[in-house]
């Protein structure tokens, strides 16, 4: 088998609900996913490194290989959505919008790389579409393996009420491998959101303090919130230049193993 399983964590007791969700995050060198049971009860977590060279059909053996391998059902789930870390991406307020134009408005902000799809993902909190690229092989292949799954991207998971409708200035950076992504708000409505290369915990820095003060927001008021991979030195690190940090870990889960609660202290809300 191709796929080699970084991390696997499952609960120890029997799930409170039938009703099961999956969510599942693209890497560039694999994939993550959790499921969970009702609305909050997390079941399974497991980080999958995994070469996305090879074609649809080979990807899609592989994921089938590793669910029945570690006893996963491929379906029954109530919902399903796959998470593409789009580089590209544009938000449209609906009026705006029409399918199949997705390319076309993409090209406006930037190159759509070869290999790559253009999708679209609604959100109702700004009544816009997100309009973003993906790598055609692996969403494909989730898309073959899980029928109907919902195609979306980062910030889907980061542009949420619970971080619109603060009043104060606040700005959330999700850390990623080789890039961050930077949403910011203030007074109730998005101002920014936005993916850039980053080398480094300095060079994140750097961006968080741009976008700062780029949107005037330099306020004793201002909220960073962290997620993604972060550890505790870089939360000391952005703690030193922003008068209030915090980490952003999505929804609160329950479960019945504790590791699950561990698995990551500061959790990539992208697949929770």
């Amino acid at each position: 088998m191709a796929y080699t399983i970084k991390s696997f964590v499952s609960d120890t007791a029997a799930p409170g609900s039938s009703d099961k969700r999956l969510s599942v995050c693209l890497k560039p060198s694999g994939f993550s996913f959790t499921v969970f049971a009702g609305e909050n009860h997390l079941l399974t977590y497991c980080d999958v490194q995994l070469s996305n060279d090879g074609s649809i059909s080979t990807l899609s053996s592989d994921i089938k290989a590793l669910f029945a391998d570690k006893k996963l059902m491929i379906f029954g789930y109530s919902s399903a959505e796959v998470i593409a870390c789009a580089d590209l991406a544009s938000w449209l307020p609906e009026h705006l919008y029409e399918k199949g134009r997705e390319r076309q408005y993409l090209s406006m902000v930037g190159k759509v790389r070869d290999g790559f799809t253009c999708y679209s993902d609604y959100c109702d909190l700004l009544k816009s579409y997100i309009v973003f690229s993906a790598d055609s092989t692996a969403v494909s292949a989730f898309k073959i393996t899980f029928p109907g799954i919902k195609v979306r991207c980062q910030y889907s998971k980061l542009v949420v009420p619970d971080f619109i409708k603060q009043t104060e200035p606040v700005i959330l950076l999700n850390m990623r491998d080789g890039f961050c992504d930077i949403v910011a708000s203030f007074g109730g409505q998005l101002h920014l959101s936005n993916s850039f290369a980053t080398a480094s915990v300095g060079d994140a820095m750097y961006k968080a303090l741009n976008v700062m003060k780029s949107l005037s927001m330099e306020n004793p008021d201002l909220s960073l919130w962290l997620s993604g991979l972060v550890d505790r030195d870089t939360y000391a690190l952005f703690a030193k230049y922003f008068p209030k940090v915090r980490l952003y870990t999505g929804h609160p889960f329950s479960c019945q193993n504790d590791d699950l609660r561990n698995i990551h202290t500061y959790r990539d809300v992208l697949v929770f």
